[in-house]
């Protein structure tokens, strides 16, 4: 059988090794979960707070366009869709809004050993700033109470270090200030407490306050938006969302009412002039009539003056076309990016231009919403559109202008034509015509905005929000969302279980010594016996402790030895091992003296002619095998009886310089050859076969070769290196000792007293 070094990794004895260590895993597991309890009870929770708006995806303008003078008055206010509205909300324009109106520029907390406990919005004590300077911004301040109304503050930063009583002002080289006591009791009652207030930049609050806060969609059909703040301060979350959602509210009614405002006002314009051309009129009506005592018209006069006065209307519609067509192309000209508002049109009846000024200022509005800067994608995008859907602008209007001209002229050469019919009247009518033909004029069309703007003042009344609060924020909803207990704990499960897995898997892995799981690989090699772990195994461990596990695991291996050697009169039994320190010695020894007290006489030759290890066993070590081998001494001089009934040892002897020669030499089968005749058991301990050639020479003269392996110290290597080799010659009789096996390869026996009897059947 070909022996290899290792077969992979086998789940059963990882599953073995886990069982084992089991109380590894019950140590890391426990520290794990106290760290997780010490982490959670000194982490700061954090809340999260929300609210939910309701937005009006269409818009509630509601303006009247009932005549046609008056369409393409309105421009939409760019507050429609869901996606714009949720730019708006996350914009730096609105969030530095509702910072100013909540004052948020100075944090009052105090410290603990770990955390910075918020005080807002019930600070003991207030900041009271005199004069237009402020406090140094991102700068902490903390303060000692002393007693008495009597502080000392501090700021490490600046090196600020003033002794201040409640109510007195501070001078701060150009900063004063005066701290007031709102609650003195809480200083008197936290005088170890270090109370501290720092005064943030906008910028900075902007960009906290940001940061955290989210907006999405509560569903993908819907048109309600959820805002949300995570952070330990919930109070000051649940104030800021509940702003937040004003401020947008407010926002929305403001752009409709400067809308209307804008038509008010751009009618308002109109009627200056046309109030006084209307008076002037009246007043020369109201005199010619008086002087030339004419009330009426004749029937032909009656006509005349209608013709003209359409097209007079006609001429004062396209007057204000080319008004505004003059405003807007001014606009374009003398606009910048992002500047605001368009101006409003009036009386448009091109759909084109319409809808081309409207989709214009809905990307303004965008754009103004979008933060970011240059840098940002979205505005950069939004700039191209912008400048493109200008230059389409002005190209649609130059033909509109063109257009208008045109008409514009018509106008007047029909009017001409119309006022040379006039000419036919006599002259007392003719000059009655076109005085009473100018203030019909002037009357219509004065009369016409007063209506509208009318019209607009109650539509200005009766605008609403786009948007309405469907739950406000609340600080009885927020919801801890970290430290997140369940997820630290299964965290502390997980790493508490999977790092010691991982390193006693790796130490399994990287583990290169034999295993009581590896013997397994080894089944075709008979095994002997089974020689437990314990301490105190030592050299006359069967001699002098004959009732113990360990001399009953040597008796054992005795018996089972008989099977291998029955047919041998004088056995010798070599025992070595694949690698110094496996316990062959401490087993020859023993297993010498079991045989001898069977009766056996029996020799025990130590051919380890490199490292002797029977000190205490014999008196002389001057004498052995070395001096014989090179016929210094003979036979009867190197065997030596010890203080035990038929327990005889050759000792090594002095170390020579050659062992491998000597071993090799015929002297040593003369030697096992006197020995067979005058001993009936012969145990050979020799150096490790790993080691040295020593050993392979004196296999030659064994009737049974034991290698001794020891449980997490032989190599597995090396030890199947060793058992490639010797198998391949079954003349050997080869046979395993394992060394370091634990109790629960054992099971119990019967005999005079209990002993273990190897589960391994040879």
């Amino acid at each position: 059988m070909n022996f290899s070094e290792s077969k992979g990794v086998d789940p059963g004895a990882v599953i073995k090794l886990l069982i084992n260590n089991w109380y590894i895993f019950f140590i890391t597991i426990s520290l794990a979960f106290l760290g997780a309890k010490i982490y959670i009870d000194h982490t700061m929770p954090v809340y999260e707070v929300s609210t939910s708006i309701l937005i009006n995806e269409g818009g509630d303008r509601n303006l009247t366009d009932h005549d046609e003078l008056m369409q393409g008055l309105g421009l939409p206010g760019g507050m429609s869709g869901i996606d714009n509205q949720l730019n708006i909300l996350e914009s730096r324009a609105l969030t530095k809004r509702v910072i100013e109106e909540l004052d948020l520029e100075i944090e009052y907390y105090f410290k603990t050993t770990k955390n910075s406990i918020p005080l807002y919005p019930s600070s003991p004590a207030k900041i009271v700033l005199l004069g237009k300077k402020s406090l140094p911004k991102n700068v902490e301040f903390s303060m000692t109470y002393l007693g008495n109304n009597n502080f000392n503050l501090k700021s490490e930063v600046l090196g600020y270090d003033f002794l201040g009583t409640f109510g007195d002002a501070i001078k701060m080289e150009d900063v004063t200030l005066v701290i007031e006591a709102i609650d003195v009791n809480w200083f008197e009652s936290n005088k170890e407490v270090e109370f501290c207030f720092i005064s943030y930049s906008l910028e900075s609050l902007i960009r906290y306050f940001n940061s955290r806060l989210e907006v999405e969609p509560l569903s993908t059909s819907g048109s309600i938006l959820q805002i949300s703040l995570s952070g330990i301060n919930k109070a000051r979350d649940v104030d800021f969302l509940n702003k937040l959602a004003s401020v947008f509210k407010k926002l929305s009614l403001e752009k409709k009412n400067l809308e209307a405002d804008r038509r008010i006002q751009f009618i308002n314009s109109q009627l200056v002039g046309i109030s006084d051309s209307l008076v002037i009129t009246e007043n020369q009506l109201q005199q010619f009539r008086s002087s030339h005592r004419v009330m009426d018209l004749s029937a032909q006069g009656q006509v005349i003056i209608t013709q003209v006065t359409n097209l007079e209307n006609e001429k004062a519609r396209l007057t204000l076309e080319a008004n505004y067509y003059e405003s807007l192309a001014e606009y374009l000209k003398r606009n910048k990016e992002g500047e605001l508002p368009l101006p409003i049109s009036l009386g448009i009846e091109d759909e084109t231009l319409t809808l081309l000024v409207t989709e214009l200022a809905d990307m303004q509005e965008q754009l103004s919403s979008t933060g970011g800067g240059e840098k940002n994608p979205l505005q950069n995008l939004l700039n191209q559109r912008i400048k493109s859907k200008k230059e389409e602008l002005v190209e649609t209007l130059n033909g509109l202008i063109r257009a208008n001209s045109l008409a514009q002229k018509e106008n007047q050469s029909q009017i001409l034509r119309v006022n040379s019919q006039a000419s036919a009247l006599p002259v007392t009518e003719r000059q009655l015509l076109g005085i009473e033909r100018k203030f019909k004029i002037n009357d219509e069309l004065y009369t016409f905005l007063l209506e509208k703007r009318s019209e607009l003042q109650m539509q200005r009344a009766s605008n609403v929000p786009d948007n309405e609060v469907i739950d406000p924020a609340s600080v009885e909803y927020a919801t801890i969302v970290a430290p997140d207990q369940n997820m630290i704990y299964f965290l502390a499960l997980f790493m508490g279980a999977f790092v010691p897995f991982i390193v006693l898997l790796l130490l399994f892995i990287l583990n290169k010594t034999v295993r009581e799981d590896d013997i397994q690989d080894y089944v075709s090699i008979p095994i002997v016996g089974n020689i437990p772990q314990e301490r105190n195994n030592k050299l006359l461990e069967v001699i002098n402790y004959p009732e113990s596990e360990l001399a009953e695991s040597y008796r054992m291996i005795r018996s089972k030895l008989q099977f291998i050697t029955q047919d041998k009169i004088n056995p010798i039994i070599l025992i070595t091992s694949s690698m110094p320190a496996d316990g062959k010695s401490v087993t020859s020894v023993n297993l010498a003296t079991v045989y001898s007290l069977l009766g056996k006489k029996t020799v025990l030759v130590s051919c380890d002619l490199r490292q002797p290890k029977f000190n205490g066993i014999i008196s002389n070590e001057d004498r052995g095998i070395s001096t014989y081998l090179i016929g210094k001494d003979k036979i009867e001089d190197i065997v030596q009886k010890t203080k035990y009934e038929n327990f005889f040892v050759i000792p090594p002897g002095p170390i020579p310089p050659n062992p491998s020669e000597l071993i090799a030499s015929e002297k040593t089968r003369e030697l096992f050859e006197i020995l067979k005749s005058n001993f009936d058991c012969i145990i050979v301990d020799t150096a490790p076969l790993g080691m040295v050639s020593d050993s392979h020479h004196l296999i030659t003269y064994a009737d049974a070769t034991l290698m001794v392996v020891r449980i997490k110290h032989t190599l597995k290597n090396m030890l199947a290196d060793i058992l490639n080799e010797l198998n391949q010659d079954r003349r050997k009789h080869i046979a395993l000792i394992i060394n370091g096996t634990t109790k629960e390869k054992k099971k119990y026996g019967y005999g005079k007293k209990y002993g273990y009897t190897s589960r391994n059947k040879v």
